[in-house]
C-alpha cells in the first residue's frame, strides 16, 4: 500500500460555498447589507466564481466570531 503524505484534513464548511442570499440569512443581515458591506470592505471574506460571489461557510462563522465583544466600549 503506497503512502500518503502531507495530507491535510478539510473541514466539509471549508468547501460549502453559499450565495448572498444564504449568507445574509446565516449572519442575520438584509442580502442588501451584506453587499453595501461588501463594496466597503466590511463583509466577510468571499469568493468570486466568474461573476458569482460565494462565501465559504467556516469564512462566515470566522466573521461571526471577529465580531464577538464582551462590552460596548470594547476597542476592536
Amino acid at each position: 500500500m503506497p503512502a500518503v503524505l502531507n495530507v491535510v484534513a478539510i473541514r466539509a464548511d471549508d468547501l460549502t460555498l453559499v450565495d448572498n442570499e444564504e449568507a445574509a440569512d446565516i449572519i442575520g443581515v438584509n442580502s442588501r447589507t451584506l453587499m453595501n458591506w461588501r463594496s466597503l470592505g466590511k463583509s466577510p471574506r468571499y469568493v468570486k466564481c466568474g461573476r458569482n460571489v460565494r462565501y465559504r461557510v467556516s469564512d462566515l462563522k470566522a466573521w461571526l466570531d471577529a465580531q464577538t465583544r464582551n462590552h460596548t466600549g470594547e476597542v476592536v
